[in-house]
């Protein structure tokens, strides 16, 4: 006959499940706490945010909204084509779209500056910005298929950096 083999320890099961949901308990307790504080962190930037565009004038508010105008244009397409064998439609992208958001950003930006060169650098830059939105149209640079229409997201192209000329240059005119 065999011998027995010599019994097992036993866990307490019920010990180890404890264990298992006082971590998991403590947990989510920390990440409630970390939701909290960043939550926090959002509404104080909203709040600082809110309070700037308050105290600013009306050209200025005029500029900070214009960024949804320049966030469209720069997600929306610019131009359409069809393909008839494939029975669809195909969106063509702006080519300049990196630019624009990178002239929302400074435009953004320069409401914190109060220099006397910042109204001639806004108007320059979306002006230059503006000649090549244009020249791309009218070098045929958005799609070589044929027949295209031009898009909503192409006039957005435009409008943007037309809107922030404008509010740029009546905040020019305002401090004069």
């Amino acid at each position: 006959m065999r011998a027995a083999a010599p019994p097992r320890p036993t866990v307490n099961k019920m010990r180890i499940l404890e264990i298992i949901v006082d971590i998991l308990l403590f947990l989510f307790e920390k990440l409630k706490e970390l939701a909290l504080f960043v939550l926090e962190l959002v509404i104080a930037f909203l709040k600082k945010l809110y309070e700037k565009f308050d105290e600013v004038c009306l050209a200025e508010k005029v500029i900070f909204l214009n960024t949804i105008t320049a966030f469209f244009a720069v997600v929306l397409p610019v131009a359409k084509f069809r393909i008839p064998a494939f029975r669809s439609d195909y969106y063509v992208n702006n080519p300049l779209a990196v630019y624009l958001v990178g002239i929302a950003i400074l435009m953004f930006a320069s409401l914190y500056f109060f220099r006397r060169w910042v109204h001639p650098v806004r108007v320059l830059l979306n002006a230059y910005y503006l000649f090549w939105v244009f020249y791309i149209l009218l070098a045929e640079g958005l799609t070589r298929a044929e027949p295209h229409s031009i898009c909503f997201g192409y006039y957005l192209n435009i409008a943007a950096p037309v809107v922030y000329m404008a509010a740029s240059g009546a905040h020019w005119l305002q401090d004069r």
